[in-house]
């Protein structure tokens, strides 16, 4: 059966429901870097692979993005906050009933340091019923 055109709001069987990696709330720093400056986005989940940011404006699919984001010390078992910059890469957007956008972002280009703060900072998460 081929899929139309998803609605704004996530189906059980949408792609950013079948995910590999585990997503937890999170409330860290994030940003998008481009040579015009840095944009702050609220960062909504996040996982060992990626991130659900909340944004004004939709974000078109596949779009290469530098983002930057900054992981409690007490989350990755560091003595200090742990800031790192990777390569992002859009895979949806959907509207939300607030106006603005809620758009999935897969990190292709992880280094095993950064994977494995990404894989602490979840497990550092209560752990999911079910």
């Amino acid at each position: 059966m081929r899929m139309g055109r998803q609605s704004s709001e996530p189906r059980s069987g949408s792609p950013e429901n079948r995910r590999a990696h585990r997503r937890v709330p999170a409330d860290v720093p994030f940003r998008m870097r481009t040579e015009a400056g840095d944009t702050a986005f609220d960062l909504m989940d996040l996982s060992e692979s990626g991130v659900r940011i909340r944004c004004g404006s939709p974000m078109a699919p596949m779009t290469r993005i530098k983002v930057g984001m900054v992981l409690p010390a007490k989350r990755v078992g560091s003595k200090s906050d742990v800031s790192f910059e990777t390569t992002g890469v859009v895979v949806w957007s959907h509207k939300v009933p607030e106006g603005a956008f809620d758009t999935g972002v897969f990190f292709p280009d992880l280094d095993e340091r950064q994977r494995g703060l990404l894989r602490t900072f979840v497990a550092s998460h209560a752990p999911q019923a079910g």
